[in-house]
């Protein structure tokens, strides 16, 4: 077999997909482009297929090959230090919900195809203070809400989309900052806080 009909990861197709939210916001493919290749990078199965998506933008040939780590959590207002692995969740005609207890990674990526995900992280503990949730969505929708005076910043690249970010409250430096980049394409990302702010903040004393 050839190296070109290996089986992609989801990792080699969320590397693919960073370089085409950057040659978008740098304004080097339109609209339409963007769009149809991100499809076709959900879609791709092998090297072969996600080779052509992206040789126009960058000069080599074939995505590297994923490195991975592991580091300790961040909980609470202390850092005790952070990793390289990732998370990824997709939900292409689905719906994707996650909440409760679980870890934040230092980089997640949350990919939206014709779907829709729920992420709550009012009671997630953090693998560093600052996170990145880096978005791939197409005519999708994306809830996400977080703890009390967490500090919001939306970077994405937005088509015929919106993003509100309402009731997190002011922000506190012992809270996380989640950090929102990628892209938005006829899409929607709402970022609330808590339910109960009041209830949030009791139970940090």
């Amino acid at each position: 077999m050839s190296a070109g009909g290996i089986r992609a990861s989801d990792a080699d197709r969320d590397r693919v997909a960073e370089v085409l939210n950057t040659a978008y916001a740098e304004g080097r493919i339109t609209d339409e482009e963007h769009t149809e290749r991100l499809l076709a990078t959900n879609r791709a199965k092998t090297f072969d297929d996600l080779t052509p998506l992206t040789a126009d933008l960058v000069p080599t040939p074939r995505p590297a090959p994923p490195a991975t780590s592991s580091g300790p959590a961040w909980s609470g207002s202390s850092v005790t230090g952070g990793g390289d692995q990732s998370h990824r969740m997709t939900a292409a005609l689905a719906e994707v919900k996650r909440a409760g207890p679980w870890l934040v990674r230092r980089r997640n990526f949350a990919s939206v195809f014709f779907g829709s995900m729920q992420l709550d992280l009012t009671q997630a503990s953090f693998e560093t203070q600052e996170v990145e949730i880096n978005v791939t969505q197409v005519l999708g929708s994306i809830f996400l809400r977080v703890p009390w005076g967490t500090t919001v910043r939306d970077e994405t690249a937005r088509v015929l989309a919106e993003t509100s970010i309402k009731g997190i409250g002011p922000p506190d430096p012992a809270c996380p900052v989640v950090v929102l980049r990628g892209s938005n394409v006829l899409g929607e990302i709402k970022v609330r806080g808590p339910k109960k702010a009041s209830m949030w903040k009791r139970a940090l004393t």
